[in-house]
């Protein structure tokens, strides 16, 4: 026990009666403390030295080390082999300390989801003798930061690739509070420091994506020490994707207002690690050139940030929902937008606008955006036909969405009950009874505040987006791949690395998401559907 009456009443039913100089709990403390030391040497002699020695001394693999390896999860015995010799080859300070420390380390790798990736990235991180001493004084000086790096590499590729390119942030790990996302001024300021003196667009194009990725750090780091939730990785991510929009046109300079304005679920600030920005832009023109202007700064924007390669993708940007789809304006005047919304838009286009929200540019030029939207969404009843139009376009994404080789029947995105039915159906309350809302979970509490849904209802729809939207979240940092993270993996050491990183099994993972898509698709199919 930690309360100290309750151990001196532990030590004294154990016998400890106190000295002259030292009470009952002291004695007992101190005989506590030398029984974990002597634990903790006979584990290190008989366990992890002869495997540390078979696995760093000779030029084959010994017979014993394969399996004591498997006991530790590490599937990849001669992988895992070269590794250990390259941490603790030579005779340099560095490679005497990763000697000492890597029993340690072998253990607390041990307990992460993927011991073979996480062995891996610490070689990586060690490679070169200046990396290598810096990574030992770091361990030994801070405990702590060796055991949370062992956690991240051990859970994700994503860790290691920034931490490569960023090993001063290594230091961090130790203390979530220093790696707290700052908010959207701070970050604005803090990525033109980043930027400032760069000689042209494309040194700034890459010193952004090295800003993005230093922050987008913390907030991975946060969401697998369990600092912050589903709610609080999705703010700290908008808030970074505003900053980068914002840098990107203050790079570009404009010379005429102009505006980005996010859609979905941008707008609503529960941004996941896949997630595009949804965005649309808007500008002020009196003249040719000021339209050709207005053409430049929005190409610019999504060159600057989509990037001409994924290598050079900061983030990547959707404008698909702008009127008209693919096929319409990149950019609109304000005057354009307020036309086309009274006269031609589609349902599909006034459910897009229900959270448009201004972002990035110039701030007056997206105040009267905002107010444009809103007369168009809400200024008018949603009919029965509309209804019946948003519930005809949602059949259609269930039927065409999925992609050929996914699993329909965990799919957190697309399937039943999962992301897209909470999302839909909260839309569709939101606009029946004219209540707005920035995001799905706010949505969520203004209609029920409103009567206009159960709270039961409200909280079924909540659970299962959560958790949806969580299990994205870790699977996008587990899976480190090109594959889809929008469902649950199916291949047997992809769910059980994912279900490890959640502190679950597979089984009951898929349970599960069984158990709250279930419940939602129930209230999804009675109050979107109509069914009894």
């Amino acid at each position: 026990p930690a309360e100290r009456d309750q151990r001196r009443r532990v030590a004294r039913v154990l016998g400890y009666r106190g000295t002259p100089t030292a009470g009952p709990t002291e004695a007992f403390d101190h005989d506590l403390a030398h029984h974990r030391n002597l634990v903790r040497s006979i584990h290190e002699r008989v366990y992890f030295r002869p495997l540390l020695d078979a696995l760093a001394n000779a030029d084959r693999l010994a017979p014993g080390a394969a399996p004591a390896l498997a006991s530790f999860g590490f599937t990849d015995a001669e992988r895992a082999r070269q590794a250990v010799r390259e941490l603790t080859r030579g005779l340099t300070r560095s490679s005497r300390m990763m000697r000492q420390l890597l029993p340690l380390l072998l253990d607390w790798l041990a307990r992460s989801p993927d011991p073979d990736g996480g062995l891996l990235g610490l070689r990586k991180l060690a490679s070169g003798d200046q990396r290598a001493m810096e990574l030992a004084n770091a361990f030994r000086d801070r405990p702590d930061v060796a055991r949370n790096l062992c956690e991240a590499l051990g859970t994700g590729q994503l860790f290691g690739d920034i931490l490569v390119e960023n090993p001063d942030l290594i230091v961090r790990l130790a203390d979530p509070a220093r790696l707290r996302t700052l908010d959207r001024d701070g970050l604005i300021e803090s990525s033109g420091r980043a930027l400032a003196w760069r000689p042209d667009a494309a040194e700034c194009q890459r010193a952004l994506r090295r800003w993005r990725d230093r922050h987008l750090l913390g907030v991975a780091a946060r969401d697998v020490f369990g600092v912050d939730d589903v709610a609080g990785i999705g703010a700290d991510l908008t808030a970074l994707a505003e900053a980068v929009l914002e840098r990107a046109v203050r790079t570009l300079e404009p010379r005429i207002p102009f505006a980005v304005v996010a859609l979905g679920r941008f707008a609503g600030g529960e941004l996941s690690y896949p997630s595009d920005l949804d965005v649309v832009f808007v500008h002020e023109a009196a003249t040719p050139a000021d339209h050709a202007e207005a053409l430049r700064l929005a190409g610019g924007v999504l060159r600057f940030v989509g990037g001409a390669t994924p290598v050079q993708r900061i983030w990547s940007v959707d404008t698909n929902l702008r009127p008209e789809g693919r096929d319409g304006a990149l950019t609109r005047t304000l005057d354009g937008y307020a036309t086309y919304f009274a006269r031609w838009a589609d349902v599909w286009e006034r459910q897009a606008m229900a959270r448009a929200r201004p972002v990035a540019g110039d701030p007056e030029l997206g105040a009267r955006f905002a107010d444009v939207v809103a007369d168009a969404v809400w200024g008018r009843p949603f009919t029965a036909e509309d209804e019946r139009e948003v519930r005809r376009l949602k059949a259609r994404v269930e039927r065409e969405r999925i992609p050929p080789g996914e699993d329909r029947e965990f799919h957190l995105k697309l399937g039943p009950g999962a992301l897209a039915d909470v999302e839909w159906t909260t839309q569709l309350l939101q606009l029946r009874t004219g209540t707005p809302g920035p995001g799905t979970a706010a949505a969520l509490d203004a209609l029920e505040r409103a009567g206009a849904i159960d709270g039961e209802d409200a909280d079924v729809l909540r659970e299962a987006y959560t958790f949806c939207g969580a299990t994205r979240n870790r699977w996008f940092i587990v899976g480190a791949s090109p594959r889809s993270v929008d469902a649950l993996p199916t291949r047997a050491d992809d769910l059980a690395r994912l279900a490890r990183s959640l502190g679950t099994t597979p089984t009951r993972l898929r349970d599960d998401y069984r158990r709250v898509t279930r419940r939602a698709r129930r209230v999804v199919e009675r109050l979107f559907y109509a069914v009894p």
